[in-house]
């Protein structure tokens, strides 16, 4: 959870759901050498913590009886796996539950999670661990996708029910409902016989595309309503718009009609530990779909309208209300057992039945920090005034010694909690470092862990409206755009010197954790716009900043020239038809932007040579996307949470424009093939040509990620224990049951 982040995160758009996360299919280590793979964890069924107290504190068998006390925010109380949809609600459910499948530290799923599989992440070895096993087998006659889940035999539900395959079948049926409306996608995927059921009737999926085609066109006013409220107000477009239009069609078009369908026939039983789920053709993104918690059936559903064999699968079709209703005691297989919420924390306690090992530390909190931080915010205020930040290297403990301003550290030193997230500046590492004696952000007092926030950072450049005589895709009007991304790219240094540690910048339109993105040591990686009108590698050595700016001010110069300006002095005097002497960036916030440095940094560079780049600030980021899909845009400083990764939204034709202005064959042929691109390895080239193809194009420069920073007490937790590389996609938590208090 993070508590400034959250804020934040709530005035940008929805996360779409990745899917980037649901395309790997290989399995294995990625690197070279012999995989040492971490030994099977099991339960111990010896620790002794009786259920837990309102302290959630006590002795526990081998394990610290002292609670691990984590920062959260604001609780909503919908601890329910199905309803959950704040951040601290949803880690509520993290801990409490297991998930089908996981993802690696680079956003790949894990296919053999039963006996582990070793991947390599920066050049180390890591072992993951899962309840399940994924097996993907493609019919290429019939045109058909078999998934085949196995799950294991020892899992245990924290209450000492066994989990079974029943479990995930209701699971599944219950995300497949019409009446879940969460953020799962797996209702919209193409699972033989899925439209079936959902409209129960045996025509929904027999209708020609011109049935339904001729059914769209005539807008009717429940299908309108339908659109509204899920796609237009979600902000889903392109073709993931366009298909779940044809699809929600087909159910209105076919209920009452032909014979009722009392099941999904792709789902089938195999036995107490393994389903099959059978889809049409394949669909990259089934596999992320069941990225899904595995529910109890005992406990969430009804078991006495549960029989497969008989079409009942644990609660009234159509109505998950009382399932919902269940929300404030959530029950799984996680890692801990929920004890219950008072005064704004939440008390747990270990599950000694947790399939990957009964967690090191006994007791655990989730503390509502909101309002505590608020207080002392205010009473700092009034203490100490501009009260100056303290040199990095001084760590005297002296009574003179400045008061901390940054109120997360201070609650982190004088123990309310253990751990805490945020989203920090410079000056505040200065602080954290200050606290400990070494004067680093790891050290005695307080260990930092930093990882990507989650969102990427670019420069976006329309196609068409940053052109030479109109023509989008000509080489002049991508030189055009390359002399501009050349000097936004060098200018990202601005950034880098501000932000040190916090910012990470990027050269793929993707985050650089991601296994799609090229690495540094892969003989494709290169900075984004380092090379020249003739194709030679600019940046080849160490230079400051200012030698590295004017190197490249000469570099952009040269491509405005090719572009067809004409230039005196190492100036543009004149734009060739169509072209300008001046472009506008569209900001959101203006200055508030973190970005806003840099585009100064360009802003003065580009001056230099002819350019003048105007800054106009748009109110806000919503503001900013809805200015972006009328395509009068020139430059525009876009965010974009990193899963999404959607290419044919970004780049495609399939809709009448692109916020980039593109239409290109080859980007086309890309995006066309990536659904049936069924290797993580055809996968990652398909999707680094489609980098390089828009790179070609200049019409987006990757500039950056920022790092999340979070803070451990190193006086209370082993620092030892805890995991190594953080990423967006794994986290300290995904190894909770190896932690350890000192």
């Amino acid at each position: 959870m993070t508590l400034k982040g959250e804020e934040r995160m709530q005035i940008k758009i929805k996360k779409v759901i990745a899917a980037v996360l649901m395309a790997s299919l290989v399995i294995g280590c990625t690197g070279c050498g012999k995989e040492k793979k971490e030994p099977k964890p099991t339960p111990k069924a010896t620790a002794k913590v009786n259920e837990g107290n309102a302290n959630a504190s006590g002795d526990g068998e081998g394990q610290s009886d002292v609670p691990l006390v984590i920062a959260c925010g604001k609780f909503s109380k919908q601890f329910n796996p199905f309803a959950a949809v704040s951040q601290s609600d949803k880690k509520v459910v993290d801990l409490t539950q297991i998930p089908l499948f996981m993802d690696d530290r680079s956003g790949r799923l894990v296919y053999k999670g039963i006996d582990g599989e070793v991947r390599q992440y920066q050049g180390k070895d890591y072992t993951y661990y899962g309840a399940a096993d994924l097996s993907i087998q493609y019919d290429d006659k019939k045109d058909k996708t078999d998934y085949r889940i196995k799950i294991r035999d020892d899992l245990i539900f924290s209450d000492g029910e066994k989990v079974t395959i029943d479990d995930v079948i209701f699971s599944l049926y219950v995300f497949c409902d019409n009446d879940y409306n969460g953020d799962v996608p797996l209702k919209n995927m193409p699972i033989q016989g899925l439209l079936n059921y959902q409209a129960d009737s045996t025509k929904a999926e027999k209708f020609s595309k011109k049935k339904i085609k001729q059914y769209i066109n005539q807008k009717p006013n429940q299908l309108k309503r339908w659109i509204r409220d899920n796609i237009t107000e979600k902000g889903i477009e392109g073709r993931k718009a366009e298909q779940l239009t044809e699809r929600q069609a087909r159910i209105f078009l076919a209920q009452g009609k032909g014979k009722k369908v009392k099941h999904i026939s792709g789902i089938q039983k195999i036995n107490e530990y393994e389903l099959t789920i059978t889809t049409k053709g394949y669909e990259r993104e089934m596999s992320g779909a069941l990225r899904i918690p595995v529910c109890a059936l005992h406990y969430y559903g009804d078991t006495s309208k549960y029989d497969v064999e008989k079409n009942k699968f644990g609660f009234r079709r159509g109505d998950i209300s009382a399932i919902l209703a269940n929300k404030a005691a959530p029950v799984g297989a996680g890692a801990y057992r929920f004890i219950k919420l008072e005064d704004n924390v939440a008390y747990f306690n270990s599950n000694e039945l947790y399939f990957l090992g009964c967690p090191e530390i006994a007791y655990l909190q989730l503390k509502d920090m909101t309002e505590i931080l608020a207080e002392a915010r205010k009473e700092l205020q009034e203490k100490m005034g501009s009260t100056p930040a303290p040199e990095v290297q001084d760590t005297s403990n002296s009574p003179e010694e400045p008061i901390n301003p940054l109120i997360e550290v201070t609650e982190v030193t004088e123990g309310v909690v253990d751990v805490i997230s945020g989203d920090f500046d410079s000056e505040d590492l200065r602080w954290i470092s200050a606290v400990n004696s070494n004067g680093e952000l790891s050290g005695n007092t307080v260990n930092s862990d930093l990882s990507g926030d989650g969102w990427y950072h670019y420069i976006g450049i329309h196609g068409m409206n940053v052109s030479v005589g109109g023509k989008s895709g000509s080489e002049a009007s991508s030189n055009l755009r390359k002399a501009l991304a050349t000097i936004f790219s060098v200018s990202r240094g601005v950034l880098k010197e501000k932000e040190s540690d916090l910012v990470n910048l990027v050269n793929y339109p993707a985050a650089q954790e991601l296994w799609l993105s090229p690495s540094e040591n892969e003989e494709n990686f290169a900075i984004a716009y380092s090379k020249d009108v003739k194709g030679m590698e600019i940046f080849t050595d160490d230079k400051e900043a200012k030698a590295k700016t004017e190197l490249a001010a000469g570099v952009a110069l040269g491509y405005l020239e090719a572009a067809g300006y004409r230039t005196e002095d190492r100036k543009a005097v004149k734009a060739p038809r169509g072209a300008s002497l001046q472009y506008t960036v569209w900001i959101a916030d203006g200055e508030q932007n973190p970005l806003y440095p840099m585009l100064e940094q360009a802003q003065q560079t580009l001056d230099t040579i002819g350019i003048t780049l105007k800054l106009q600030e748009i109110t806000g980021e919503a503001l900013l996307l809805d200015k972006l899909r009328t395509g009068t845009q020139q430059i525009w400083v876009g965010t974009r949470p990193i899963e999404d990764m959607d290419l044919d939204v970004r780049y495609g034709v399939a809709q009448k424009r692109n916020i980039f202005g593109i239409r290109d064959k080859k980007i086309k042929k890309i995006i066309n093939g990536l659904q049936n691109m069924m290797t993580a390895q055809k996968r990652r080239e398909g999707y680094q040509k489609c980098f390089e193809t828009v790179l070609d194009w200049g019409v987006e420069v990757p500039v950056c990620e920022y790092q999340q920073l979070t803070m451990f007490s190193s006086k209370r937790i082993d620092a030892d224990t805890l995991p190594q590389d953080s990423t967006p996609y794994y986290s300290w938590l995904n190894e909770i049951q190896k932690v350890k208090m000192r």
